[in-house]
Order: structure tokens, then C-alpha cells, then sequence
């Protein structure tokens, strides 16, 4: 395994789960808060039905209705000590968490239970260990990265419509960097416009025809139902989170984005590290995707998150976004096929080579007594450390387990290695798959990375996720009226946070 890893919404509700038989059962009541959607709320109190029948224990779980709003309560009960016993956590919250004096260290209970630390894949662990230097204070319990999930039938086609064409005109493959997104795009858009195939649809041959019945009096089958997509709501490529594009992107043109120091009285301070010529070179780059229409974000769709609608409406021929929400994407029906892929990277930077991690941790809160935390305790570790436990809910959810006695277990590798399975169960299973095969496998260079977690880079991040809609709106005039303009957006964004300036770049 590569050791080179460095670092959904629902209203809020409430299940109590109470005993079924548990002779040893404390009878204490735990209460849990998550933002999880509902399939992931669905297979977690599934969970949680069982482990409450097992040991007796009465879990009262209520979802908050997304991870802002399950930040935003949690601290704002702090006051009134209201905050649960056990919740799902970013690292940025758990940094919050532990300013508020509310985050419990878990150090004793896995001294004491002689947990083995080094069965987590590290990168995961490492998030839940540098909130305090030294210290744990969570564990890690489901995870995703970015993929590529690619519409394989459009692929397929256009290599075909491209057969005869010769030099960056010719589509072989699905792109790899983002230099070679850029030839598959001009490539693409070329022979789309060719074969004056908007607002129509696309046969088995290649050709466009103005519906079916035309497409079927020439004897060919429809392949790409384009009648519903003209040229101006295509982009042949989307990406989901604006965030996770200028983070990871920033990253794989060589630059920084936060970075985190210990300060003499031992707080940790974090600061924002964008601001150097990297990211203005990244900005360049993409500014001219954006402009030829190569490149698109969710609002380019009328979307407010995510593109896996325009994807299986075929406005877009590959998406980037989680993982765990590739299920998302497969179109009804089955109606063409779907691969996943790593993400593009920079082919100039091939050492920079840069995928982020995402997920949520598992953290224990103060506001409890002595027998409530060992209870706690206790579920947190079975969410966590058991591995049928972690590997069930991973399958379930298409996330990624996080220790790697889950991942090898029997069960697991069963899911991993099934060729039965086809359509949603398919596409979830490949990208887990990528994960491990391409992400973490020998000699693919790849690098796993998690920013660390500090107060205030929460409200980074969301200032973060509106840089790329900034870029792609930027028109020539600024560059006219401001030489300099790249440079200007950057000091704007930066005074948004002022107190993770360093003192030297203010």
C-alpha cells in the first residue's frame, strides 16, 4: 500500500433505541447528533438498532440537518451544556469544538482498551491528532475522495466520431491531466458543432438526426439523446464543490492553502498560505477552460451543489465529485454506461499529484458523567475500530472504511471482488475500488491530503468555495482596467479572514 499518503441534508429527527434484552445493559441513555441524509441516517440507525438490542443501551439519535447546522448547534449549545455525547465531526469542527472547551480526549479509553492506532490508514488518523499535538481526540469512521465518473457510452462515441481525425482533432481516451482535458474538450466541442448535433440526437454511426424516428428510418440506434441540450448548457467537464476544485487545485499547481503553527502559549494557529504565484498560474489555466466551455461548476447548470442531474441529462460527459455520491449519478434506466476514474491532475506537476480526503470523525463531548463517557465510549469504538461494524456501514453508504482490518475483511473484500453486481451497486463498488487501486496503490504516486483543522478555516473554506464562480465570471475589461487583477482578488479574499493572516502578509 502507498505509504505516500499525507494527509447530505435531512430535517432534523429524533429515534430513541431502546433495550431489547441486553442482561449487562447500563440502561444510560447517549445521545448522538450527525448531519447525515437519509440513506446514510437509514444504515446508521440500523447500527444502532442492533448495538442498543446487544448491550442495552438507550441511543437517541437526531440528525441536524446538514454539517452547518450540526456545527452551529452544537456550539451553540455550549452555554447551556445541551450538546450531545457523541457526533460526527470535520476536523475545522473539531478545532472549534476543542476552542469551546467541550472536546473530550480519548487518550485513557484507548490506552485502557488497548486500541491499536496503527490499524487506521494514517492520513485518516492524522486528522483526529492534530487538533491537540500529542493527543486523539476523535477517531475516524466514513471517508470519500474525489473521482471522475465518466459517461463511458459518450467516450465510446466520440472516439468513434474521431476515428478519422488526426493530432489533438482525435479522442482516444479518457483524459488523465488537465492539459489533456483542455485537447479532449476543444476536440469534443469541435466535432459536436461538426456534426451539428445540438438539440438532437446521436446514432450508433456517429451522425446527429433531428429524433428518433430519423435516427431509426437510417437504421441506426440513438446513443446520446442530445434534443434536450444546446450548446450553451454544455461544459464537457463539471465539478461539484467549488471548495475541494480551488483547494485541490492549488495543491496540484505546487501551492499551499492553510497551513498550521503552535503558538508559545501552545494554541495552534492556523493561516492561509493561497496567496503566491501558483495559484495565480492555476487561475490562468482554468480562467480559459471556463472561457471555451470546457469546464463547468453546479451554477452553470442552475444548480446550487451538485452536477449529477446535468450528468445523466447529458450536459456534461464527466463529473468530479465524492465518492460516496457516485450513486447519484447513474441515470434511470441504465441508459448508458459509467466508469470511474481518477481526477485530473497538472501533467506539469507530476509530482503533485494531489486527491483530497473527506469525511467525518467521531468525537466524545464533556458533558457527561463517568458512567455515560465509558457507554459512550463504547459505541464510539464499535462505530469505529470494529471492523464488520465500519465495513458494514462503508458498504452500505459507499464510503470507505477506515481501518484496514474492516477493508480485509472477509465481507468486504466479498462486496469488492463481486462480478454479479451491476448499475448504482457497480458504480459505487468501482469507486472504492479506485480509491484503493489507483489512489493508494504501489507506484501511482498519487497523494492523499487533508488540510488541517483550526479555528477559523471553516469560515476559509467558505470563502474558498466562491473563488472559482470569481474566475469564471472575470471578464477581459478587469485585466485591462487591473494588470494586476489575479493578484487584487487575492488580497480581497484574504481580508475576509484577517485573523489567519500572518502578520508579515498583511
Amino acid at each position: 500500500m502507498n505509504k505516500r499518503m499525507k494527509l447530505l441534508m435531512i430535517p432534523a429527527v429524533a429515534l430513541t433505541l431502546s433495550s431489547c434484552g441486553g442482561e449487562t445493559g447500563s440502561g444510560v441513555t447517549l445521545n448522538m447528533w450527525t448531519g447525515f441524509g437519509q440513506s446514510m441516517t437509514t444504515q446508521l440507525e440500523t447500527i444502532l438498532e442492533t448495538y442498543s438490542s446487544e448491550k442495552g443501551v438507550n441511543v437517541v439519535h437526531t440528525g441536524q440537518g446538514g454539517y452547518d447546522n450540526l456545527l452551529a448547534n452544537i456550539v451553540g449549545s455550549v452555554s447551556t451544556s445541551t450538546y450531545p455525547n457523541l457526533a460526527v465531526a470535520y476536523p475545522d469542527h473539531m478545532a472549534q469544538y476543542q476552542e469551546s472547551g467541550i472536546l473530550f480526549n480519548l487518550d485513557t479509553y484507548i490506552k485502557q482498551d488497548n486500541i491499536d492506532l496503527s490499524k487506521y490508514y494514517q492520513n485518516y488518523l492524522k486528522e483526529c491528532q492534530e487538533i491537540v499535538e500529542g493527543s486523539t481526540m476523535g477517531l475516524p469512521f466514513n471517508k470519500s475522495t474525489e473521482v471522475l465518473t465518466t459517461n463511458q457510452t459518450f467516450v465510446d462515441l466520440l472516439i468513434k466520431m474521431t476515428e478519422n481525425e488526426t493530432g489533438e482533432n482525435k479522442i482516444t481516451a479518457v483524459p488523465t491531466t488537465w492539459q489533456e482535458v483542455e485537447t479532449f474538450g476543444k476536440a469534443a466541442l469541435r466535432i459536436l458543432d461538426q456534426k451539428q448535433a445540438w438539440n438532437k440526437v446521436i446514432g450508433a454511426d456517429g451522425n446527429a438526426y433531428a429524433n428518433q424516428k430519423e435516427a431509426a428510418d437510417a437504421g441506426t440506434e440513438v446513443v446520446i439523446d442530445f434534443s434536450q441540450v444546446d450548446k450553451a448548457s454544455f461544459r464537457v467537464l463539471s465539478y461539484d464543490s467549488q471548495a475541494n476544485f480551488f483547494i485541490t487545485a492549488v495543491r496540484q499547481w505546487g501551492g499551499t492553502y492553510t497551513s498550521v503553527e503552535k503558538l508559545p502559549n501552545g494554541k495552534m494557529q492556523g493561516y492561509m498560505e493561497y496567496k503566491s504565484d501558483e495559484t495565480i498560474e492555476m487561475f490562468e489555466f482554468f480562467y480559459e477552460l471556463f472561457n471555451d466551455q470546457i469546464i463547468g461548476i453546479p451554477s452553470d447548470f442552475n444548480e446550487s451543489s451538485y452536477t449529477s442531474n446535468p450528468f445523466k441529462a447529458y450536459k456534461t460527459i464527466f463529473t468530479i465529485g465524492s465518492s460516496a455520491g457516485v450513486s447519484n449519478c447513474v441515470p434511470e434506466n441504465n441508459k448508458f454506461d459509467i466508469t470511474i476514474n481518477p481526477i485530473p491532475y497538472n501533467a506539469e506537476k507530476p509530482e503533485c499529484k494531489y486527491v483530497i480526503s473527506q469525511g467525518t470523525n467521531l468525537v466524545m463531548f464533556k458533558n457527561t458523567n463517568a458512567e455515560s463517557r465509558s457507554e459512550t465510549w463504547n459505541l464510539l469504538k464499535t462505530l469505529s475500530y470494529d471492523p464488520e461494524t465500519n465495513a458494514d456501514f462503508a458498504r452500505a453508504t459507499g464510503y470507505i472504511p477506515v481501518t484496514q482490518e474492516a477493508y480485509n475483511s472477509t465481507s468486504y473484500q466479498n462486496y469488492l471482488n463481486d462480478t454479479t453486481l451491476d448499475g448504482t451497486q457497480k458504480t459505487m463498488r468501482d469507486a472504492i475500488k479506485t480509491n484503493f487501486d489507483v489512489y493508494l496503490g504501489e507506484g501511482t504516486n498519487w497523494i492523499q491530503f487533508v488540510d488541517p483543522g483550526f479555528v477559523g478555516s471553516s469560515s476559509i473554506r467558505a470563502n474558498a468555495g466562491t473563488i472559482m464562480t470569481m474566475v469564471r465570471d472575470a471578464a477581459p475589461a478587469n485585466f485591462e482596467e487591473d494588470p494586476n487583477y489575479w493578484n487584487t482578488q487575492l488580497e480581497k479574499w484574504y481580508n475576509l479572514n484577517p485573523n489567519n493572516i500572518r502578520p508579515s502578509a498583511k
